[in-house]
């Protein structure tokens, strides 16, 4: 149990105090390396002090290790490119690789177009435009040799990146593993890279290439602490998740050593008024974040998946926070919960803080777009002009880099980085009802269609989809109001917040994944720019000849995925009529429909 008289109030000091101790003991946390898994004992022993139901979690993974890398010009004797070993990728011959340089820019599908690199290797900017390990599937797709990655950062930068390149989300499956791209890679400096780029302005240029590199299943820990709410709660038995990453490349300070240490006092604080909670909550720091890909948090979700179906209420990640020089608010977030994040972040950074509210995308460890948990991430970001300055540095010039070190965090940015998740935090466990606005879902999910149905004429009757939407939108409406009214008894409100809840399960996988319900997409996939993944196939449908073999196997196709949607539609739809009438029946509310 919590100390006696332990503070219920935030106290930042701690923070500081995690900061200093692990960027100090465990500053190399590379998964498997066994830096990560004594992190992972200090963050158990850290809750269970606070009262929290804490261990470490064991999972096995698809890993890779840190190999060698060698890049020169011409042949193999030739100057050398300081370079860093990619992991997740193919070594080459222990005599090494010689190959023609292609530059493809930012790297995506686009970027290869009238370019033949069957052989070659490719140079391309580490950005998420898209990202990294997309890269790769896209050049290893192409018949690239070699994927090259050039950091962000000042065109005249000497920082190299460490980077993984496995596209796939997880553990792989015997449907995807074709998709992990088969393909050497390596990471140079971005002063490199333009230096590269020079060359090739003036004629051919020609590299040699010696990198050792594996895969290895292995056995990974992660800390997961349960803060129970108490016996009288309403609510106990749903719950919010919070979670950073606790692997990293050394030193991994703001990446995600200050991400940790937030967390910790959260649970601290939350720990010592554990009474005043409605709703319980589970922290975690995700093990197999960066070189795995997600492969802890896809691991809880696979293993947890019924648990948290029935009861997860809203997924909050706390990544990359405190970053020195960054000057505007940032908030992704899932459509039904824009509203709690404008409320927040007006009520804490007001008007003296340029804030973006931005739509979720499938990066860090969003594995929970398929069961279909809300989820939220905030944190202070760098402006547009500066992340321009350092050619997409979203996370800093020294992301992912050896000067990741206690000189790029800033601890003022850090405590209001801190005091944004307590907030939100707050919200979804001591408040009666849940954060939801529905209709913002909805009309999010009608604009998304739109685009996709426009000329889409009688293609398998997809225009039922958009009837559907229209029947369900006066319904959330409806049940947003109650969410929204005071004067609803704490028993309705619980029944409507296990409405809302189910609703989100049917809601958010039709517009947020390509896979559907079940899986798992992987990392960065082009697909996923779609405004809806799961229709990724009817601009396919639409070029298709008329009455070729083409176009009628993809009609079976669509209207298969149709089926997926307006079920799922259906199905938000009548769970809230059927509630309506529930409670009609009861004598707490008339059981119209509408406004």
């Amino acid at each position: 149990m919590m100390a006696k008289g332990a503070s219920s109030q935030i106290d930042f000091g701690n923070v500081m105090k995690h900061v200093d101790y692990m960027r100090l003991h465990f500053p190399d946390r590379k998964s498997g390396g066994g830096g990560d898994l004594e992190a992972g004992r200090y963050i158990v022993e850290q809750m269970k002090s606070y009262g929290l139901d804490a261990t470490l979690q064991a999972f096995e993974t698809l890993d890779s290790d840190v190999g060698t890398s060698r890049l020169t010009r011409g042949g193999a004797e030739g100057p050398e490119i300081a370079s860093l070993p990619c992991l997740h990728v193919e070594p080459t011959p222990a005599s090494g690789v010689t190959a023609e340089l292609v530059d493809v820019g930012p790297g995506g599908m686009a970027d290869y177009e009238g370019k033949d690199v069957a052989g070659k290797f490719v140079l391309a900017e580490v950005s998420y435009a898209p990202a990294t390990p997309e890269k790769a599937r896209i050049a290893a797709s192409k018949g690239a040799s070699a994927l090259i990655l050039m950091n962000w950062g000042k065109d005249d930068s000497t920082e190299i990146p460490w980077r993984s390149l496995k596209s796939v989300w997880g553990n792989p499956t015997p449907e995807n593993i074709h998709e992990m791209p088969r393909i050497a890679g390596i990471s140079i400096s971005r002063g490199s890279g333009m230096a590269l780029r020079r060359e090739l302005a003036a004629g051919s240029v020609r590299l040699h290439m010696r990198l050792t590199a594996n895969r290895v299943w292995r056995t990974l820990h992660q800390p997961i602490g349960w803060l129970n709410a108490p016996e009288h709660a309403p609510e106990r038995d749903r719950f919010m998740v919070v979670s950073t990453h606790i692997d990293g490349w050394t030193p991994g300070v703001t990446d995600n050593i200050s991400g940790m240490s937030v967390m910790l006092e959260l649970a601290r604080s939350l720990a010592a008024r554990r009474n005043s909670l409605a709703r319980s909550v589970v922290f975690t720091s995700w093990n197999g974040h960066e070189v795995a890909e997600a492969a802890g948090s896809t691991y809880f979700v696979d293993t947890q998946w019924e648990r948290i179906n029935r009861g997860a209420v809203g997924y909050l990640n706390i990544d990359s926070v405190g970053m020195r020089g960054t000057t505007e608010f940032h908030v992704n977030c899932c459509p039904e919960l824009r509203h709690l994040a404008r409320s927040v972040s007006r009520e804490i950074f007001g008007d003296g803080l340029p804030q973006k509210i931005q739509s979720l995308k499938r990066t860090g460890d969003q594995s929970f777009f398929g069961v279909g948990v809300p989820a939220i991430t905030g944190r202070h970001s760098y402006s547009p002009q500066v992340v321009a300055e350092f050619n997409g540095a979203t996370l800093g010039w020294y992301n992912h880099t050896k000067f990741d070190t206690i000189d790029v965090l800033d601890p003022d940015l850090l405590e209001a980085d801190l005091t944004w998740a307590k907030q939100v935090l707050d919200t979804f466990l001591v408040n009666p009802a849940l954060p939801y606005r529905l209709s913002e879902r909805v009309a999010d999910l009608r604009t998304r269609y739109a685009n996709v149905l426009e000329d889409s004429g009688q293609r398998s009757d997809l225009g039922r989809i958009a009837d559907g939407l229209d029947a369900l939108a006066p319904e959330v409406e409806w049940l947003d109001r109650l969410l929204a009214d005071a004067n609803a008894s704490q028993h309705v409100l619980a029944r409507a917040n296990g409405v809302a809840l189910r609703i989100t399960r049917q809601l958010t996988f039709i517009g947020e994944t390509a896979v559907g319900k079940y899986g798992q997409d992987s990392y960065g996939s082009s697909t996923l720019l779609d405004p809806v993944p799961m229709l990724a196939c009817l601009r396919q449908y639409k070029e298709a000849g008329p009455g070729s073999d083409t176009e009628k196997l993809l009609w079976t196709k669509l209207i298969r995925l149709r089926h997926q949607i307006t079920d799922a539609i259906e199905l938000a739809r009548s769970t809230i009529a059927d509630f309506r009438v529930n409670l009609a029946d009861d004598g707490k509310a008339p059981p119209t429909t509408g406004k």
